[in-house]
């Protein structure tokens, strides 16, 4: 009897053990989804930069951060989704005043005889979503002065290959603009246009936050590798004084921008027979020369 009752407490035993352990393992996979369900949140969060200036002017489907001092904009953001761009949709080249700038910005004749092409930072080929966005980004506050050896050139593939990723993933999104650090090339115009020594292009995958990348580039002409000019966001962060996903977690923040990740993005991936379809939706950020 003794035996068996002893032999009947160790098999509870064992069976209170078991339920422990998928007690656990249960709890462990919940606590996991969990994790995955934070990290998509994360996703989803607000990825905009935080500047120097911060004077933020929003548009259809760009928005940007004014630097009165320069003249221009210290960044630009914006959602690029290649299925949603209209290759029926032309250049407007209606360059003008962005009456969203209480301030002012630098007029057409600031540029007229400097030498210096009226450079998009949000080119006009990633706002073929409607007429509106495409109008909207040839503001004078979406222009800096690019010699026109960089942005006929380098600047206009580095454009171009952004873009395909933007067919490549879906939809990426994109922050881009001059480096404003002290360092620069004079300034034309009466407005005081500062003319940059160097520009910077971020891009990061709202479905896979790692996959991000940042450009830091010389405002001249280039025929070097475009990987060449692949930095850290971390890097740039230190150069621009720019913060330009701070309200991720911030180890998260650390982890993804301290090293280059230029092998999780194909750098072989084109636009060439791609449907168009609109899904961006204007006032969203989820959404030649002078490009």
């Amino acid at each position: 009897m003794q035996h068996t009752l002893y032999s009947s407490l160790r098999n509870n035993t064992a069976f209170i053990l078991a339920i422990i352990v998928v007690s656990g393992m249960f709890i462990g996979a919940c606590l996991a989804q969990q994790s995955i369900y934070v990290a998509s949140a994360q996703r989803e969060q607000d990825l905009s930069p935080k500047g120097e200036y911060d004077k933020i002017v929003a548009h259809s489907h760009y928005k940007l951060s004014y630097a009165e001092a320069h003249e221009q904009a210290e960044w630009v953001m914006y959602t690029l989704q290649g299925s949603g761009l209209n290759p029926s949709i032309g250049r407007t080249d209606n360059f003008r005043p962005d009456p969203g700038v209480s301030t002012g910005t630098a007029k057409l004749s600031d540029y007229r005889g400097s030498g210096f092409d009226r450079g998009h930072l949000a080119p006009a080929a990633d706002m073929k979503y409607t007429n509106t966005s495409m109008s909207e980004s040839f503001f004078m506050s979406n222009m800096s002065p690019q010699t026109p050896s960089f942005n006929r050139q380098i600047w206009r593939k580095i454009e171009s290959q952004f873009r395909n990723w933007g067919h490549e993933y879906g939809k990426i999104i994109i922050v881009t603009g001059p480096v404003l650090n002290g360092d620069y090339s004079g300034s034309i115009g009466s407005s005081g246009v500062t003319v940059p020594k160097y520009y910077y292009k971020v891009a990061i995958d709202p479905n896979n936050l790692e996959r991000n990348i940042a450009v830091l580039i010389e405002n001249k002409g280039s025929s070097a590798n475009l990987q060449s000019f692949v930095v850290s966001i971390d890097y740039l962060e230190s150069l621009t004084g720019i913060d330009f996903f701070y309200k991720l977690d911030d180890a998260l923040e650390i982890q993804i921008e301290s090293t280059t990740h230029i092998n999780l993005w194909n750098w072989n991936a084109t636009s060439s027979n791609r449907t168009y379809k609109t899904t961006i939706k204007p006032n969203t950020i989820e959404s030649s020369d002078n490009t």
